[in-house]
């Protein structure tokens, strides 16, 4: 993330003053008074001069006084000016790319692979750490299995070409030997393999209009259990999620108010409404990490929350997502170049799998 230039209504001193603060609060979590932040000013700035600066900052808006004897915290716009305009990004240590390594390197199972990713983010930031699986339209096919159930009910055993394995039961209006679905299945795997399941979907609608499928017995099966196991309606799509580290989120002082609490968690539950929050936030950077300060779009309670997205590359196609969440106080430097370098590193295991 490149630094902007410093917004007009700042001059240098008043971003120096909130750089620091913010460094100190996010150490912390406590408010920042104008003689902790004189001591700690390289400058040698009077508490006196501190003071004006930091009313100036509060008149707009980039930190409050939570007491009226307390110092300052930052605000949303403070974060986000920090964010986009002072931050310098950190490398990580060398013994935390080595334990990136040691943790993921080994792991052959993409799903695995995706459950350790976010465990080792979580580990290296304290906070939330996600990894958000391809929509599996998007996933390439690598084998299809059609296992006869019962009368009418068929069990589909469809693997991806990374390796994720998904099973689904599906209803037919027509009863089918095992002998014909072991035949539709040879038959998509031979002419479909490698292909993304959307791309199936739209040759399989092609085969529907030749005339061949009319009286081909075999094609009509295989029009039919495709249709019904690899093309579902868009809205009804969902990535798998994998969450590491909500237990270690219960410790932040931000979650001392029950109701947030319970506002987070229940995120956590309902699946469907982090992805939908994830994918928003990846939306805005398709290239690198992106920085959503602020989630009260999405859910009241998370305003004073933080999201560290990043997109990875599978097989030069980008795929999915993953990173960070939690609270606003929260060491951006680190967090930006960890979630930076596991994406890169993730896309490049997932794509030798």
């Amino acid at each position: 993330m490149a630094k902007q230039q410093h917004s007009k209504d700042l001059n240098e001193r008043a971003c120096d003053v909130l750089q620091v603060l913010i460094r100190e609060y996010v150490r912390d979590g406590k408010p920042v008074g104008s003689r902790r932040l004189a001591k700690i000013h390289g400058e040698g700035l009077s508490p006196a001069t501190i003071r004006n600066v930091m009313a100036d900052l509060e008149e707009m808006g980039f930190v409050t006084q939570p007491h009226t004897s307390a110092g300052r915290v930052p605000t949303v716009k403070g974060y986000r000016f920090y964010v986009d305009s002072l931050l310098e990004t950190k490398r990580l240590a060398s013994q935390e790319v080595d334990r990136i390594k040691r943790s993921l390197e080994q792991e052959t199972d993409p799903g695995e692979l995706m459950s350790k990713t976010s465990q080792i983010l979580s580990a290296l930031s304290s906070n939330v750490g996600f990894v958000l699986a391809p929509p599996i339209s998007l996933a390439a096919m690598k084998h299809i299995k059609f296992v006869r159930i019962s009368r009418q009910r068929i069990l589909v055993i469809l693997v991806t070409g990374t390796g994720l394995v998904q099973h689904r039961l599906i209803h037919l209006d027509q009863d089918l030997t095992q002998s014909e679905l072991d035949q539709a299945g040879r038959y998509l795997v031979t002419h479909f393999e490698g292909k993304a399941l959307l791309e199936i979907g739209d040759e399989l609608l092609s085969l529907m209009l030749e005339e061949k499928s009319l009286y081909d017995r075999m094609l009509k099966n295989v029009i039919l259990l495709g249709s019904a196991s690899l093309m579902k309606p868009e809205d009804d799509e969902e990535s798998e999620v994998y969450l590491g580290g909500t237990a270690r989120i219960i410790q932040k002082p931000e979650l001392a108010d029950i109701n947030r609490m319970i506002a987070l968690f229940r995120t956590f539950e309902e699946k469907s409404r982090l992805v939908k929050i994830i994918t928003e936030c990846l939306k805005s950077n398709p290239s690198g990490p992106t920085v959503t300060i602020g989630l009260e779009k999405h859910i009241p309670e998370m305003r004073d929350w933080a999201l560290i997205s990043s997109p990875y590359v599978y097989q030069r196609k980008m795929l999915g997502g993953l990173g960070i969440l939690g609270p606003s106080r929260m060491e951006y430097e680190k967090a930006i170049s960890l979630v930076d370098y596991v994406a890169k590193l993730f896309g490049k295991l997932l794509s030798t799998n």
